[in-house]
């Protein structure tokens, strides 16, 4: 059980007679209990405000995106990149995708540039060459 003076210094009423005045005058026009009842009532839902944690996540869950579903690769669009990875050996990913941003060599030509449009540099990171088929 808490004091009035307890719960006002909680709810952050200040601590000078003016101050807890103009707090409680607000309940004034109530008879006796009621007037006691209101402000407490107040007092605590101030109180619950100020000790309220606050909780830096959503209150609704976020939607994980999906993967989007890319269009497959055109037969002309593996060749090319089964060319570049040829010319360029194990480290093709990584020298296409420093293309892609710009870097050197300028060698990804017009079918490499629109695979990194329609499917994103990301992709890229995850796709595997085709193996071979054998004879």
């Amino acid at each position: 059980m808490s004091t009035i003076g307890d719960l006002e210094r909680r709810a952050g009423i200040g601590a000078s007679p003016a101050e807890r005045t103009a707090f409680w005058r607000q309940f004034h026009h109530l008879e006796g209990e009621a007037c006691l009842k209101a402000g407490v009532a107040e007092l605590r839902r101030l109180i619950a405000l100020r000790e309220a944690r606050v909780d830096p996540r959503p209150k609704t869950r976020a939607l994980r995106r999906t993967r989007e579903t890319l269009p497959p690769l055109t037969l002309e669009q593996e060749a090319a990149l089964h060319a570049y990875a040829a010319r360029h050996g194990r480290r093709w990913k990584s020298i296409l995708n420093n293309a892609w941003m710009g870097g050197p060599p300028h060698d990804d030509g017009g079918l490499l540039r629109g695979i990194r449009n329609s499917h994103g540099p990301t992709w890229l990171q995850s796709y595997r060459l085709p193996k071979p088929v054998k004879r």
